[in-house]
C-alpha cells in the first residue's frame, strides 16, 4: 500500500480536490493507496513516510527527502496528464 501526503496551504478544501482526483486516477491505474491531507505546516522530516507529495503550495527544502510532484495542474488542468503520470511513476520506483 502506497501512502500520498496531498499538501496545501490549509489542508482542507484545496488538498480535498486534488485527493479526489488522484484517488480516482490510480485506481484507474491499479495502485493501492492511502491519501492524507495536510497543511504544510504540520509537515516535518520526521513525520514524513510517505513515498510521495503531492503539493500545490511551496515544500520547504528539508521535506524533499520524499519525491515532491506539483499539483497545480490538477488545480488548472493545464499539465494535469503529465503530473499524474509523474505521481504513478514516483510510487512504481518506490518500495
Amino acid at each position: 500500500m502506497k501512502k500520498v501526503f496531498v499538501v496545501c496551504a490549509t489542508g482542507i478544501a484545496t488538498s480535498t480536490m486534488l485527493r479526489v482526483k488522484i484517488e480516482k486516477f490510480l485506481a484507474a491505474n491499479q495502485v493501492e493507496a492511502q491519501i492524507y491531507q495536510y497543511r504544510v505546516t504540520e509537515l516535518s522530516p520526521s513525520r514524513l513516510d510517505a513515498d510521495a507529495i503531492v503539493a500545490t503550495t511551496s515544500i520547504p527544502d528539508e521535506l524533499h527527502i520524499v519525491p515532491v510532484v506539483n499539483g497545480l495542474p490538477l488545480l488548472t488542468g493545464v499539465g494535469e496528464q503529465e503530473a499524474l503520470q509523474e505521481l504513478l511513476s514516483v510510487l512504481k520506483q518506490s518500495n
